[in-house]
């Protein structure tokens, strides 16, 4: 049963247990083809909002990065 989902290829980390609402951190690699075949790096951050019945996660903020 899946909850959430991203479509990305990437390092995560989650906010801790009992901070609200809940984030979920990414860390993509350079030289890594997403299913956009996208190749830059980022890190991201998602809102997990499990009261949302859809599959997404809202993109909260991102920072490009030229580093591996």
């Amino acid at each position: 049963m899946r909850l959430k989902e991203i479509q990305r290829t990437a390092h995560q980390a989650w906010s801790p247990a009992g901070h609200h609402p809940i984030y979920l951190a990414l860390g993509t690699s350079a030289q890594q083809l997403d299913a956009s075949f996208n190749t830059s790096a980022a890190i991201e951050i998602f809102e997990v909002d499990f009261s949302d019945p859809s599959l997404d996660m809202q993109l909260k903020g991102s920072l490009p990065t030229t580093n591996r």
